[in-house]
């Protein structure tokens, strides 16, 4: 099944190259692979549930927690999709509300952050929140610009995300859970 969906949402990724969404159909997108339709709707909805595959499977899901990859490695890791396929995630965004993006991406930001900096599972639940919206939010900024900021200059913005949030002792930080008047 997994074969199928792929076969359909490549087909639409070409169709893409050759016209607008709003003017591409299922039909040409079953043409194009040289499938019939009624497979389309055994797989997806519509167009945009195409879409919403997509940015889930080849984004979402590959920017998800590796234990492995440090989290410079995945930042890199994040730039290289984003740069490898602007184009597509460009007609994502031009299509699909950015709220709803976001709904799929915070959680596997959040599990980034969360696995890597926060030592307590109950945190700062607004602290954490701005963090990883923010983050979420510059990796959609950065599909939407035409020519996304180099490497070089988000690896030093990485450098003093994470000298922000790691503890001077180098144990990851432990957002307090209370307000409080102390001062780290």
């Amino acid at each position: 099944m997994g074969n199928t969906k792929r076969k359909i949402a490549d087909g639409l990724q070409e169709m893409l190259h050759e016209k607008p969404l709003r003017k591409i159909t299922v039909q040409d997108i079953m043409d194009c692979k040289n499938m019939k339709r009624q497979s389309f709707y055994y797989h997806f909805q519509d167009i945009y549930g195409v879409i919403e595959w997509l940015y889930n499977e080849d984004f979402v899901t590959q920017v998800a927690y590796n234990e492995e990859e440090t989290f410079e490695d995945w930042v890199r890791k994040v730039i290289k999709i984003i740069k490898d396929n602007r184009f597509f995630y460009r007609k994502v965004l031009e299509n699909v509300s950015r709220e709803r993006l976001l709904e799929r991406l915070a959680p596997v930001v959040d599990g980034q952050f969360r696995r890597r900096f926060w030592a307590e599972k109950e945190g700062n639940y607004l602290v954490e929140s701005f963090i990883v919206k923010s983050a979420c939010h510059f990796m959609l900024d950065c599909v939407a610009m035409k020519k996304g900021p180099q490497e070089e200059e988000v690896m030093a913005a990485v450098q003093n995300i994470c000298a922000m949030l790691q503890h001077p002792t180098g144990n990851i930080l432990v957002l307090p859970t209370k307000k409080s008047t102390k001062t780290a």
